[in-house]
């Protein structure tokens, strides 16, 4: 498997957190966006506070051990992979629904390791958050759990999840091994934002429906009334998107700057880099063809197949409610 890839790191920024117990997956249904009876192998999903501001993004996963020489799910543990930075402030959100729960948290910073496979020769046919199995090159051990290797669940096209027990056997002239700045290049130009990135934002503003994130069919839970109001309402005018600038000139930092379209505004960039960055926009103002000028230079909005794909289908459905 790994040699038909193209880029792998280690992504040292995140942990897991395991919530274990007879209540953990009720818990969890009762304070997460997405709906965890439905998770293969992992999920992505949001914690959220009652004003339906996020706490944290995370990815569920799902850890089997071994019983009677066969590796099966647990029914009673669940591994949160989120940043490390957000690791106390989650905690101390989730032990807010513990009293008379039996359930432990158990971190699992030193003992498990997080991993991204990503890149162009990534070529998935199974769905986000299946579990990859490939049985001439299996990262498997014979140890408490199994390690996990699954389709990344927000979207393929950022590869593929890996939470192990040790450091794989890379051979780095068949893959290779980047720096997680590479890997946030990669997750941005898709839209995809994660840690801090998130914190304190509504969902849609930062495209978490668009990544498998938020089951809006889904029950009650924390923030999820309105969570449903700015969905159907479609208060939300403003997301993060990716820009490039086509300008022949490497640019400076133009965070704060006002893109605009002639005389009107359509947005603020919120960070760049050389000639990349992401801005929040007003996505109903936008042509997605169009070119756009900040300052005295010119940007073009990045959006890849699925997130393009995406945002026209729900502009169409917000451009149908307002009229």
């Amino acid at each position: 498997m790994l040699k038909k890839l193209s880029h792998f790191v280690h992504l040292e920024n995140r942990t897991i957190l395991s919530i274990k117990g007879r209540d953990a997956c009720e818990i969890l249904q009762g304070i997460t966006t997405n709906d965890l009876r439905q998770i293969q192998q992992s999920q992505s999903t949001l914690f959220l506070n009652t004003n339906g501001r996020i706490i944290s993004e995370a990815i569920l996963h799902r850890p089997q051990i071994q019983q009677n020489g066969q590796w099966q799910y647990c029914n009673d543990e669940i591994w949160i992979d989120i940043d490390k930075d957000l690791k106390s402030t989650l905690v101390n959100h989730i032990k807010k629904f513990l009293i008379r729960k039996k359930v432990s948290i158990t971190d699992y910073e030193d003992q498990l390791y997080i991993f991204q496979v990503y890149g162009s020769e990534v070529k998935l046919n199974n769905q986000e958050g299946e579990p990859i199995i490939d049985p001439e090159n299996d990262l498997s051990e014979e140890s408490d759990y199994r390690n996990i290797v699954a389709v990344d669940p927000r979207s393929s096209s950022i590869g593929i999840r890996m939470v192990t027990n040790d450091q794989p056997d890379i051979k780095e002239d068949e893959i290779k091994v980047e720096k997680k700045e590479h890997f946030d290049i990669s997750r941005l130009t898709e839209a995809i934002f994660e840690g801090k990135e998130v914190v304190n934002k509504i969902p849609f503003q930062v495209n978490f429906d668009f990544w498998n994130s938020i089951n809006l069919n889904k029950g009650c839970y924390v923030g999820q009334e309105l969570t449903a109001r700015s969905y159907h309402t479609g208060v939300i005018r403003k997301r993060l998107l990716p820009f490039k600038i086509v300008s022949n000139d490497n640019t400076a930092n133009l965070e704060d700057l006002i893109i605009t379209n002639g005389q009107s505004e359509i947005g603020k960039v919120v960070k760049s880099s050389n000639n990349f960055g992401i801005a929040n926009v007003n996505y109903l103002d936008i042509d997605l063809e169009k070119e756009y000028q900040v300052e005295n230079k010119i940007l073009s909005f990045i959006l890849q197949d699925k997130l393009r794909s995406n945002l026209i289908k729900y502009t169409k459905l917000i451009q149908q409610r307002i009229q």
